[in-house]
């Protein structure tokens, strides 16, 4: 036994000194580096000079709505070395700000804690049903105070962090040196004004991908594959606005890879262009906007007075024949307005013997949208007036079928007017507001 003993003990100590060496992969110890990397972390956050802005998230579930947890929020921070920070934020329509306390702690990784109360922040985290927080059953938004450190991203020039308890992924940027906290969310007001302000859907285009996105004006997104049944379900994506544009907390929108990336307005202020992918970009496309605002009851007036020659000499046909039966009667104005699923109505309004337009035809047309194509043909065995019939009005409904393309006037504002031009004739332009 002893021998054996002897020998085990011999054979250890060779393979003992013959094992090569292995050198330690880092310089430091795992609580030395954490340390080191709490200290780079705590000094940027300080020597940014006007600042942070948040892009904040709640919660994301694209299963069902919830705007208030969906939605994103900007916050602006100023970290200082004595453990105070100020945050600045809208508060019921006005600006607002707050000092409290703010640390860069080790617990098992980097994490920026907000560990005093501030009620503009904690506002979104705090479930105590006594503060009256959005509802009284202490539920809140169900955001976090507490934040692990991620990468910082040195190319965007942003700090990545992650909710401890909801695990959304937030970004810091660096506020411009030059931009006033005052009037830094007057100017995301405006970028929220000018893109959903009209309430009107997007497309959003991605490879061979095409969506639409309904109830932007919500900070929500409830998104259908382009063309599809709008009555129920979808999928629904919160987003931020930007200075710049907007940005979605999502990594896929359905099936499209958009890597949360930020959708910047183009410089001719028609489009939201992915800044990662120049194809993958959004618009208010002229189609969708065209039955979508017919839809829900507002209506296309066609300016009369820019008519293509065919629709014009139509036009002039029916006048002079109504005129010649009654003095002083002809077509005052025309519009198009929804019929339900891929119809659309004319509606003629006309003058009689001079009195007020109050008479009218309705005449339907059955439509079919193919991207920002729009196609309409007249059905004429349904229609609800006498012009058609009595008037020679056959040849002035029938000069509006074929296929369009119809272009906003001004990006992401229908009511400054849609232009429809025919595909094959690019001298038959139709006019329309609302």
């Amino acid at each position: 036994m002893k021998k054996t003993l002897i020998y085990i003990a011999t054979v250890v100590l060779t393979f003992s000194a013959c094992s090569p060496r292995v050198d330690d992969v880092f310089e430091n110890t795992a609580v030395v580096r954490l340390e080191q990397n709490r200290e780079l972390v705590k000094t940027r956050l300080m020597n940014a000079e006007n600042g942070w802005v948040m892009q904040y998230f709640a919660q994301s579930d694209n299963s069902s709505s919830d705007t208030t947890k969906h939605r994103g929020y900007n916050f602006l921070f100023k970290f200082r070395n004595d453990g105070t920070v100020t945050i600045g934020a809208p508060v019921n329509g006005n600006f607002k700000t707050e000092t409290s306390l703010w640390d860069i702690i080790n617990d098992n990784s980097t994490v920026l804690t907000f560990n005093s109360f501030n009620s503009i922040f904690h506002y979104y985290s705090n479930p105590d049903p006594e503060l009256t927080l959005w509802n009284t059953d202490g539920e809140g938004v169900g955001g976090d105070y507490e934040f692990m450190v991620l990468e910082y991203n040195e190319q965007e020039n942003y700090q990545l962090l992650k909710g401890k308890k909801q695990s959304c992924y937030i970004r810091l940027y660096p506020l411009p040196a030059d931009e006033d906290w005052y009037t830094y969310f007057d100017k995301i007001n405006a970028m929220d004004k000018r893109l959903f302000g009209e309430k009107s859907p997007l497309d959003f285009y991605s490879g061979d991908k095409h969506y639409t996105l309904y109830n932007g004006y919500k900070h929500e997104f409830r998104a259908f594959e382009a063309g599809a049944d709008t009555l129920g379900g979808g999928f629904y994506y919160g987003f931020i606005v930007t200075l710049n544009g907007i940005r979605l907390h999502d990594n896929k929108l359905l099936e499209a890879e958009i890597n949360r990336a930020a959708f910047n307005m183009t410089e001719d202020g028609k489009r939201l262009q992915s800044v990662i992918d120049p194809n993958t970009y959004m618009t208010v496309e002229g189609s969708t906007v065209f039955t979508s605002d017919a839809n829900n009851g507002k209506a296309w007036i066609i300016d009369t007075n820019s008519l293509p020659a065919s629709i014009a000499a139509a036009l002039n046909n029916v006048n002079t024949k109504i005129s010649a039966v009654v003095a002083n009667s002809h077509i005052a104005s025309m519009r198009f307005e929804g019929a339900g699923e891929k119809r659309m109505a004319l509606r003629i309004f006309y003058s009689v013997g001079g009195a007020a337009a109050n008479s009218y035809d309705i005449y339907y047309f059955d439509t079919k949208q193919e991207g920002n194509l729009f196609s309409m043909k007249a059905d004429s065995t349904y229609s609800s007036g006498s012009i058609l019939y009595e008037y020679g009005g056959f040849e002035l409904v029938n000069s509006f079928n074929g296929t369009y393309t119809l272009d906003l006037k001004k990006g992401f504002a229908p009511s400054e007017g849609i232009v429809a031009t025919k595909t094959d004739d690019t001298a038959f332009v139709i006019n329309m507001k609302h």
